[in-house]
C-alpha cells in the first residue's frame, strides 16, 4: 500500500538521522516529554512525539550493542519493567475483551517505558548526567511559564489553549478546570508542577554554596512551578508536595545538612500565590478556596466519582485475580461487549489510581511487581544519594531532589495516574543514571596484605 511504502521511506531516511544524532535527540527529551498534546497521527490513533523520539533511539543503541561498541545496561528497576510489560501481554492476550486494543496499548506503554533504559544507557558520565539535568530544569521552567501564561490569557478572554476555565461554577468542582500548558489535563500538568517544585526546593536546601552556578535557575523554577500548581487547581498534587515537604523538613534537619529557611521560602511563594488568588472574585477565587476547604474530603463529587470506579474496578478482577483483564480493558467491561470507541466521553471510562488499575489490568501479580519496582526507585535512590554525598555533594544533592520529587508523584497517581506518559519515567531514568555515578563512586576493595592471605596449597597436595 502507498501509506506502508511512504512509512518505509520515513524510516529509512529518519533512523540513520537518529543514529547520527543520538546525543542532541537525547538532550531533547526533557523537552520532548513536556509536549503531551504534540502528536503525529498513526491510523486511528496517534503517537506522541517523545514516544517517537524515544523509539527512534533504539535504534542507535541497538546499532551500539550488536556493533560491541557499548553493553547495554539493564538493571533492577528495567528489568521490573520487563516483567510488568510481560504481564500485561499475557493478560491481555488471554483475557481482554477486546484483545487487539489492549495489546496496541501495551505497545503504548512500551514505547513510554523504554525511555527509562534509553536514559540509563545515554547518560555515562558525570558531565552528561550534570548537562541532561539542566536541560530537565529548563524544561520545567518553559513548560511551567507556558501553562501560567495560558491560564492567564484564558481569563483576559484569549482562549489560546493550554487551560481551561470555561466552567461554569457548579461544573467546576466535578470537571477539569485549572491550567494545563502543553500537557494533556490539568491533573497532570499539576503533578508535573509538584514534582519539579519539591525537586527545586530540595536544591535550594541542599546547594553545596552559594554561589553555586544553577542558583538563579532554580529559584526562577521555585517561583514558576509554585504558582503554576497552584493555577492547575489539582488537590492531589498539592498534597503530594504537602507530604514531601514536611517530610523533607523532619528527616533532612538529621539525614542531611540543610537550612530550614531555605525550605520556608519556597513554601511561603507558594502560599503568597494560594492567597493571592483565593481572594480574587469571580469563578476562580471561588473554586481555588472550594478546592482548599475540601482537599482531604471523601465526599466530595469527585472524589465519590473516583471511590465508585475503585470499586468497581475491584469487583471486576475478582474475576481474573491472578493476571486481570489486560491493558485498559475498564472501559470495554463497562459497556459489556459494544464498542466502547464510539461512545461519547469513552476516554473518560479508566481507572486513574495506578494501583487499582495495576489490580485491575494484571492481577495480584502484576501489582506486586509494580509495587517491588516502586519500592526499589525509592530505596536505591536513598543509597544513591547517601554514598555521592560522601564524594560530590552536588551530585548527591541532585539525587536527592529527584527521589523525593519521584515520591510526589505517587500521590496525584492516586487519583489520575502519569505512569502511561513519559515524564515520570524521564525522572526516574535520571535517578537510575546517579545510581551508574554511584556505583562507579564506591571505592576498590584493598588489596588482602600478604600476611593475611590464605597459605598457597601445592598442586599436587593430596
Amino acid at each position: 500500500m502507498p501509506s506502508d511504502l511512504l512509512l518505509l521511506v520515513a524510516a529509512a531516511i529518519v533512523v540513520p538521522l537518529a543514529i547520527l544524532w543520538r546525543r542532541e535527540l537525547v538532550m531533547a527529551m526533557p523537552l520532548l516529554v513536556t509536549l503531551e498534546r504534540l502528536a503525529v497521527p498513526a491510523g486511528a490513533s496517534s503517537i506522541r512525539v517523545d514516544q517517537l523520539a524515544a523509539s527512534l533511539l533504539c535504534a542507535p543503541l541497538a546499532f551500539a550493542v550488536v556493533s560491541g561498541r557499548h553493553r547495554l545496561r539493564m538493571d533492577a528497576v528495567a528489568w521490573w519493567l520487563v516483567a510488568i510489560l510481560a504481564v500485561n501481554v499475557l493478560s491481555s492476550a488471554v483475557n481482554s475483551p477486546a484483545r487487539a486494543y489492549s495489546l496496541v496499548q501495551c505497545v503504548n506503554l512500551a514505547t513510554a517505558w523504554v525511555i527509562y533504559v534509553v536514559v540509563i544507557n545515554a547518560l555515562v558520565t558525570r558531565d552528561d548526567v550534570s548537562a541532561f539535568f539542566t536541560r530537565c530544569l529548563w524544561a520545567a521552567l518553559v513548560a511551567g511559564a507556558v501553562g501560567i501564561v495560558a491560564f492567564v490569557l484564558a481569563l483576559a478572554g484569549l482562549h489560546v489553549g493550554g487551560a481551561e476555565v470555561s466552567r461554569s461554577a457548579a461544573e467546576f468542582q466535578t470537571s477539569a478546570y485549572g491550567a494545563f500548558g502543553t500537557m494533556v489535563e490539568p491533573n497532570l500538568f499539576g503533578s508535573f508542577m509538584g514534582a519539579y517544585f519539591v525537586i527545586a526546593i530540595a536544591l535550594v536546601a541542599l546547594a553545596p554554596r552559594d554561589d553555586d552556578p544553577q542558583r538563579a535557575l532554580v529559584r526562577w523554577l521555585v517561583g514558576v512551578c509554585a504558582v503554576g500548581l497552584v493555577v492547575s487547581f489539582t488537590r492531589a498534587a498539592w498534597l503530594g508536595v504537602i507530604v514531601m515537604v514536611i517530610g523533607f523538613a523532619i528527616l533532612g534537619r538529621t539525614r542531611v545538612s540543610l537550612r530550614t529557611s531555605r525550605v520556608l521560602l519556597p513554601v511561603a511563594v507558594m502560599v503568597g500565590a494560594v492567597a493571592v488568588i483565593a481572594l480574587l472574585p469571580g469563578d476562580i477565587g471561588s473554586l481555588l478556596r472550594f478546592k482548599i476547604g475540601n482537599l482531604v474530603n471523601p465526599t466530595s463529587q469527585t472524589a465519590s466519582s473516583r471511590i465508585l470506579t475503585a470499586v468497581l474496578a475491584v469487583q471486576q478482577s475478582l474475576a481474573h485475580p491472578l493476571i486481570g483483564w489486560g491493558t485498559f480493558t475498564y472501559a470495554p467491561l463497562i459497556t459489556d461487549g459494544a464498542d466502547f470507541t464510539r461512545i461519547e466521553g469513552w476516554r473518560n471510562l479508566w481507572i486513574g489510581n495506578y494501583l487499582i488499575l495495576a489490580l485491575h489490568d494484571t492481577g495480584v501479580i502484576g501489582l506486586a511487581l509494580w509495587c517491588g519496582m516502586l519500592w526499589t526507585v525509592l530505596t536505591r535512590g536513598v543509597k544513591t544519594s547517601r554514598t555521592l554525598m560522601l564524594t560530590d555533594r552536588a551530585a548527591g544533592a541532585r539525587a536527592l531532589a529527584i527521589t523525593l520529587g519521584a515520591a510526589s508523584l505517587l500521590i496525584p497517581f492516586l487519583s489520575t495516574s502519569g505512569f502511561s506518559l513519559a515524564f515520570p519515567w524521564l525522572l526516574i531514568g535520571l535517578l537510575g543514571a546517579h545510581a551508574r555515578l554511584a556505583e562507579q563512586a564506591l571505592p576498590e576493595p584493598e588489596p588482602m596484605p600478604a600476611a593475611m592471605a590464605p597459605p598457597l596449597i601445592p598442586l599436587d597436595a593430596t
